[in-house]
């Protein structure tokens, strides 16, 4: 997507719109995608948020945090519809064919996205917002909280990534060294 949008034509006097498009767009899709979603959720959710903005381009006093809370609004509403999809294909799908004896465990990418996508949803922000390199002050006032309730989050985000990880090396799923 392109800061002029479907049509092409950027209203005149926000130039500023398109600086911070150019900026922030790709940093809100990776966040996104940090935070567990794929690459066309992140998109399509990014994409609703910049939308969005333009609206309100004139009067938004912090565009960096309303874009991502908008957009991660955005994508939690998606991946909830989602998700309800999936389980429905999910459970047709074992009652139509049932798995094969020698049916193989997802790769480790999918399993990490998969234990990133079971995380609550403010620890999955948070998380992303912190492997986009910002600070906890920075997430707090990027989400309206405070830095002690980031730094809580961000631990047991990190808490429930490291158990998960650990338990599928000790149940000899992963050939990964310890580092």
């Amino acid at each position: 997507m392109s800061p002029q949008g479907d049509h092409g034509a950027v209203p005149a006097g926000l130039p500023g719109y398109i600086a911070f498009f150019e900026a922030e767009y790709p940093r809100v899709v990776h966040s996104l995608m940090r935070a567990g979603a794929t690459y066309e959720e992140a998109e399509d959710s990014a994409q609703d948020a910049m939308q969005a903005l333009l609206d309100q381009w004139p009067a938004c006093k912090s565009p960096a945090g309303w874009v991502r809370k908008v957009a991660w609004h955005s994508y939690c509403k998606r991946a909830e519809r989602n998700r309800k999809r999936l389980a429905l294909e999910s459970q047709n799908a074992r009652l139509a064919h049932p798995l094969p004896p020698d049916h193989t465990e997802p790769d480790e990418h999918e399993r990490v996205l998969r234990i990133l996508r079971g995380l609550p949803p403010r620890q999955g922000q948070v998380l992303a917002l912190h492997l986009d390199d910002y600070s906890a002050p920075e997430i707090a006032g990027l989400l309206g909280l405070k830095a002690s309730t980031v730094r809580s989050n961000l631990r047991h985000a990190l808490t429930t990534l490291r158990s998960s990880l650990d338990n599928h090396e000790e149940e000899g799923g992963s050939h990964v060294r310890k580092g």
